[in-house]
């Protein structure tokens, strides 16, 4: 069984909060997670590994912890690769990345 792409339920009942309360560190999350990807998308035409590792990583948690499994997964092959220096595996992870964001904003509609 595939793990779910985005379960925001199982993040609001671990977190021990109503829906309502969770819509609001949803919305606060998910406006720090597309700073982040800004951030994230600027470090890597630049070339800076270790930004990028720094911004996918930061995204990785934070997607977690709003129940965005499949984003959080794929920040996680990000930040590797670009710890790792692997710029062609970088550069697959980073359409992953972007894959995995188009598909979460398009589930929470949100562009």
């Amino acid at each position: 069984r595939e793990p779910a792409t985005f379960d925001p339920e199982g993040a609001r009942h671990h977190m021990g909060i109503d829906p309502d309360g969770f819509r609001r560190i949803f919305d606060c999350i998910w406006h720090e997670v597309a700073k982040r990807r800004t951030l994230l998308d600027e470090a890597y035409e630049a070339g800076d590994l270790g930004r990028v590792a720094l911004q996918a990583h930061t995204i990785k948690s934070s997607a977690a912890s709003i129940g965005a499994q499949a984003l959080s997964r794929a920040a996680a092959v990000v930040e590797q690769a670009a710890r790792d220096k692997a710029l062609g595996e970088l550069a697959a992870a980073m359409v992953h990345f972007h894959a995995a964001k188009d598909t979460l904003s398009r589930l929470v509609g949100i562009v």
